[in-house]
């Protein structure tokens, strides 16, 4: 029990923390953020800089998904320009866990002791730079707080034994991954506390990865929920965020033993090898789909559109393939 509640105020405590340095961040950057959209979504590149770029700064991209759901509703935004802006979030939210791995949680305090001091004294610009810097060391010491928590864990064999499942059975580690997700409505949450395990030496590099993949399947509810009652395009659009994850992990599932290996040449600690593997996995699905952006697009629309017979069969098409793969 003792240890239930130390994980609750960590993970607490990380949500708050998230929550002041992405209102700080929005203050900051919502408006230029807005000008980008309406100047430079013509071009589907510069509108998944304009995603990336944002959300790298707020590092949430269910704040930028969420906003550009409600400005497709409105009207203001096309769909191929959504979608872009949406793969170029994905890329964005990776930057949470490189910056985790690099060790920042030794720092947690002093960031939000120099951020409150901001916060209290600073003006305009400087007051949300503040709150942005508070916000980000109140979530490093929540991560704290959730990683010495679950070190017992680690003499559990039963929970050595799920571990082990999740890095021998990828498909279990994002279920898992995706379900913690959806519940809490944070990816960046599930990401941190896995890159803290692994630091701590709970979790393997396999494991990780699976984990930090159903993270991305999860985090799509909440543009979904978002995009109920709106118009046909908004929730295209909120459907087009969950392809693009779908199709992702349908891309590196067949390859997963080789992209592992891949994440663990790219440097020599697993927290660095599970950040470097979320950025190359979001990376190479995003120019991917960029690529192929109108065939998506097609069929974004062709789904939504489809009567119940046609959802049927591609349901049992997308099941036959997963069934074969596992």
């Amino acid at each position: 029990m003792q240890m239930l509640l130390a994980v609750l105020c960590g993970l607490g405590l990380f949500l708050l923390g998230l929550k002041l340095m992405s209102l700080g961040l929005e203050a900051l950057w919502s408006t230029a953020f807005a000008a980008a959209l309406h100047r430079y979504t013509q071009n589907r590149f510069s509108a998944f800089l304009c995603g990336l770029l944002f959300t790298a700064l707020t590092q949430s991209s269910s704040l930028a998904t969420v906003l550009v759901v409600g400005i497709v509703d409105a009207g203001l935004m096309s769909l191929p320009a959504a979608i872009s802006v949406i793969i170029g979030a994905n890329v964005g939210t990776t930057l949470t866990g490189q910056l985790i791995s690099f060790q920042l949680i030794q720092y947690a305090l002093p960031l939000a002791a120099l951020g409150f001091l901001l916060f209290a004294i600073g003006k305009g610009k400087y007051r949300q730079a503040g709150k942005a810097l508070m916000g980000l060391g109140i979530l490093l010491f929540g991560l704290r707080i959730m990683g010495e928590a679950l070190i017992p864990l680690s003499t559990k064999a039963w929970f050595s034994k799920v571990l082990q499942i999740a890095g021998i059975h990828p498909f279990w580690g994002i279920v898992a991954g995706a379900l913690t997700t959806a519940v809490i409505q944070s990816s960046s949450a599930v990401i941190g506390v896995t890159i803290t395990m692994a630091q701590k030496g709970m979790v393997d590099l396999s494991g990780g990865i699976a984990i930090m993949l159903g993270a991305d399947v999860g985090t799509c509810v909440t543009a979904l929920v978002a995009s109920l009652g709106s118009k046909l395009s908004a929730r295209q659009a909120a459907v087009a965020h969950l392809l693009f994850n779908l199709f992702s992990l349908c891309f590196v599932l067949p390859i997963f033993p080789f992209f592992a290996s891949l994440a663990a040449a790219s440097a020599a600690s697993v927290p660095r090898q599970l950040a470097n593997a979320h950025t190359f996995y979001n990376l190479t699905g995003a120019v991917v789909i960029l690529l192929w952006l109108t065939p998506f697009q097609r069929l974004t629309e062709t789904l939504l559109k489809a009567d119940y017979s046609q959802k049927r069969r591609i349901f049992f098409l997308f099941s036959e393939v997963i069934r074969k793969w596992f």
